[in-house]
């Protein structure tokens, strides 16, 4: 671990636009393309629709799936590249607007969700509909696409359940990592691999090296989330620090926290938990107690562990520009505050 991050420490300092540079021009394309994909022409739905692009994120997941794509052919895009880089923002986009109605969230990235904004009833209903028009796109893409994203969504349906059900439970590791799996990093991969597969002379070594980077990749990114929930500002982040924990999402720094405090036979953090944090008394002192753990820097720990074996999975595919911003991203992902 410490060899691996003695060789990236320069390289961590990269800007996520520098980094993007090789499909810089192609995200702004796929930019303009999304929100004419979208557009319904009701103006309702269409007022929402240009909201939800207009607070959208750093599009990360077409971001991967153009990176890949231009890395395994020679640096060109085909159509059903931007079909899919389309397919699995929306997705992303549905995915998102659903968890806040869950969740109940009253902002995002800083913004109202659509939920909060409108209602929750029409935030259900867009989030189908951005469903609904990424699957046109994945009839389009073919070869398999549609099938593999199905069984994405299956997946994180399962693991927005399965959160649902480990409220204020203390959980295995193992339990984490697969709902961080099927919360996260299953739709990274699924644009990725599908990325690979619909480009010529890719293998299924190459295929498998896009699969092993992308699912390392989400799982890193998705405990990189939950360390920010912690630590980041609500201007950055979008919502209060602690958040989670006070829904009852146990994340890697609480199960990091309890297990150094049962090393030393302190019940305090588990008790509140049990207890389900009644009151904010209980919920600061939770906090207090995980901030002053050795829980954040373990979960760095961890992630680190995770991006270190993301960039191995690349040592198969051709160097050049593209495979660099790959390994450039995965780095990033350890220092991003958002």
């Amino acid at each position: 671990m410490i060899n691996f991050l003695s060789k990236i420490t320069n390289r961590a300092q990269n800007r996520i636009s520098d980094i993007l540079k090789p499909v810089e021009e192609d995200l702004n394309q796929l930019e303009m393309k999304f929100l004419d994909s979208l557009t319904s022409g009701n103006p309702s739905l269409d007022e929402i629709i240009g909201y939800v692009t207009k607070t959208g994120g750093k599009r990360l997941r077409p971001a991967l799936v153009f990176l890949f794509a231009k890395a395994l052919n020679n640096g060109f895009l085909s159509s059903n590249h931007f079909y899919l880089g389309e397919a699995v923002e929306m997705v992303h986009t549905a995915s998102l607007i659903h968890d806040d109605v869950i969740d109940e969230a009253e902002t995002r990235r800083g913004f109202l969700t659509v939920g909060k904004k409108w209602n929750s009833r029409t935030a259900v209903i867009v989030g189908d509909f951005i469903l609904a028009r990424s699957l046109t796109k994945l009839v389009s893409v073919g070869g398999g696409a549609t099938e593999l994203f199905a069984n994405t969504l299956n997946e994180l349906c399962i693991g927005e359940i399965q959160q649902g059900d480990q409220k204020f439970k203390i959980i295995s590791f193992e339990d984490y990592i697969k709902k961080s799996e099927r919360k996260t990093a299953k739709l990274f991969v699924a644009g990725a691999e599908c990325a690979a597969a619909i480009t010529p002379d890719a293998n299924n070594v190459i295929i498998k090296s896009v699969r092993d980077y992308s699912l390392n990749f989400g799982i890193a990114f998705q405990i990189m989330d939950d360390i920010l929930n912690f630590t980041g500002s609500r201007e950055k982040v979008g919502k209060p620090a602690g958040n989670d924990l006070k829904n009852g999402i146990l994340t890697a720094p609480v199960l990091f926290a309890l297990q150094e405090f049962e090393k030393n036979n302190d019940v305090t953090l588990k008790k509140l938990i049990n207890n389900k944090l009644k009151g904010k008394k209980d919920f600061n002192q939770a906090m207090n107690l995980i901030m002053k753990s050795t829980g954040i820097q373990k979960s760095r720990d961890l992630a680190e562990y995770y991006i270190e074996e993301a960039v191995k999975a690349l040592d198969v595919m051709e160097d050049n520009v593209c495979k660099t911003a790959l390994i450039d991203l995965a780095i990033y992902t350890l220092k991003r505050e958002f």
